[in-house]
């Protein structure tokens, strides 16, 4: 039994709809990258009056944990764009809106995605500084990506990144199991078991369960940026011990706690509708302290 991703449809056909309609002043969804790679973009440019020099480039979660990320990355791209700071949001490939099937993607080929975006980006804007913001994975991949960039990203802000790749399977079976159980399918049970090609109805390749299961903290210390800034729960041991490997590899890094708690994969957080002020703000505060410096 598959679970249907429906809130991610809906999100969808909300922005495909500010295509036609009066926000098109303040975003425009676009197709960029190679032919055989073509990836979905939604550019928020920079009020004219009020333009810093700054961009930021967002780099999402996976799954349903996008889901639960996108309305309020809706929220916060247009207030950045209202204070002068360009942002664009994207679809690695074969996720979303971009080419390619659900069951095609992988860390790596996502990692080129995102530097793919950050030149894009850089076109569009003509910023002279580019932040990445990135959630859960999305922070991942954009801290690995970030090593292949030519010169450091002026700040990487990665919010709860998964640094150990085999818990984040186990969490993603956990809830797979519950949804499963959840939507009374016959032969489902609480009990997690292995994902195969599946996790809460986003399809999932070979290539990326065996990336997964090798994801270390290393492989997010190997960032370059001029500062990191994780935003993490109180008392988060596994972001406490990544800001110290990033610290020990030269990095100048800051650890900001917020008290808003996410369930970022539950069925719940996929029809809450808030978008909480304070973390809003906060990122906000972040990105906009990075603008006037």
């Amino acid at each position: 039994m598959r679970i249907p991703p429906a809130s991610l449809r809906q999100n969808r056909l909300r922005e495909n709809k500010a295509r036609s309609g009066r926000q098109d002043a303040f975003m425009t969804p676009f197709r960029f990258g190679p032919a055989a790679r073509q990836l979905y973009g939604v550019f928020h440019p920079a009020a004219p009056a009020q333009q810093r020099g700054v961009a930021v480039l967002v780099c999402s979660p996976f799954g349903q944990e996008s889901i639960r990320f996108h309305r309020m990355l809706r929220v916060l791209s247009d207030r950045l764009a209202s204070r002068g700071i360009g942002v664009l949001r994207f679809d690695y490939f074969g996720v979303g809106e971009s080419a390619g099937d659900d069951d095609e993607g992988d860390l790596l080929g996502w990692r080129d995605d995102v530097l793919i975006a950050h030149n894009e980006l850089l076109r569009r804007s003509r910023a002279t500084r580019i932040i990445w913001l990135g959630a859960r994975l999305g922070a991942t991949i954009a801290a690995i990506a970030s090593s292949q960039l030519p010169s450091p990203a002026d700040r990487l802000i990665l919010w709860e990144p998964v640094a150990d790749g085999r818990s984040y399977l186990r969490e993603l079976e956990t809830a797979h199991a519950r949804a499963l159980a959840d939507a009374g399918s016959p032969s489902s049970s609480t009990t997690p078991t292995a994902i195969v090609d599946e996790a809460l109805g986003f399809g999932v390749s070979a290539a990326l369960l065996e990336q997964l299961g090798r994801l270390v903290q290393a492989d997010l210390e190997t960032a370059k940026a001029k500062q990191v800034i994780l935003v993490l729960p109180p008392h988060q041991t596994a972001g406490a011990a990544l800001a110290q490997g990033l610290a020990r590899s030269g990095l100048q890094t800051r650890v900001d706690e917020f008290s808003h708690v996410f369930d970022w994969s539950s069925e719940e957080a996929m029809s809450t509708a808030l978008v909480p002020a304070p973390v809003l703000e906060m990122l906000a505060t972040h990105i906009e302290a990075a603008s006037d410096e």
